[in-house]
């Protein structure tokens, strides 16, 4: 199925149930059905499986069924090209001016803004994103590593992306997740350096023994695959030297 072809079905399905839900409630409650779906095999969280539960129990028996066609249906549209599909369902559906006021940069913008940040780094290209709304703009830096400088950026990308609002980071997550992209998403307010709550997508996990191998070099020891602390307690997002990179007006 085409992108927008899987947009336009994305957007009648909720549509279609506006007669008994609100097109806001079935797409927020989606979002946060699909990350703790996509997170809940490696993280084995007793209060997700309790949140996931308590959403479904809104819904009648019969109209569960439409959110795993609304998954089918982000798949779809993400196998077919990269874009921002999750935040433009959501400007598509109106829900911008009702919810927050909240608005995402329309995909080619962000890929324009993706493409003039610069040459990409020889190693490894690590980015922040301290208000990263549904991930558009790392969608579009990824899309212009692999498109404009041939770089497989499932291999070379590492994503640290942070909003306030949890919507938005059940959004990104699902969106890094779908393409393989190796992230922490953080529930948490950049402004007071304040962390709620960690997701971090199955990329970022795999990657966790190539991460630690470093630390055993020097000891005869086998690297284990581990996941990575998810508690909050006196976690803060940045350090003070990535603060003074901030000051410079650099995201990246």
């Amino acid at each position: 199925m085409r992108y927008e072809d899987a947009k336009r079905e994305f957007i009648k399905l909720i549509e279609s149930y506006a007669y008994r839900y609100r097109a806001w409630m079935v797409f927020s409650d989606f979002c946060k059905m699909a990350a703790i779906s996509f997170y809940q095999p490696f993280i084995h969280d007793e209060r997700l499986e309790e949140e996931y539960l308590e959403i479904v129990a809104k819904y009648e028996k019969k109209d569960v069924e439409m959110f795993p066609k609304l998954l089918s249906l982000v798949v779809a549209a993400l196998s077919d090209r990269m874009g921002d599909f999750l935040g433009e369902c959501f400007m598509d559906l109106n829900l911008g001016e009702k919810y927050k006021g909240q608005f995402f940069t329309p995909y080619h913008i962000s890929k324009l803004m993706a493409s003039i940040v610069g040459e990409p780094n020889e190693v490894m290209e690590r980015v922040s994103e301290p208000a990263v709304g549904s991930g558009g703009m790392l969608i579009a830096r990824a899309d212009v590593l692999f498109n404009q400088y041939k770089i497989n950026y499932q291999e070379r990308m590492e994503v640290h992306a942070v909003d306030v609002d949890a919507l938005c980071v059940y959004m990104c997550y699902i969106q890094l997740t779908l393409l393989n992209i190796s992230a922490e998403v953080v529930h948490g307010n950049s402004l007071t350096n304040e962390v709620f709550k960690v997701w971090y997508t199955p990329a970022y996990i795999m990657r966790a023994s190539s991460r630690q191998a470093p630390l055993l070099e020097e000891r005869d020891e086998e690297v284990k695959i581990t996941l990575p602390d998810d508690g909050i307690e006196n976690k803060v997002l940045y350090n003070e030297e990535e603060l003074e990179v901030f000051a410079t007006g650099r995201l990246f």
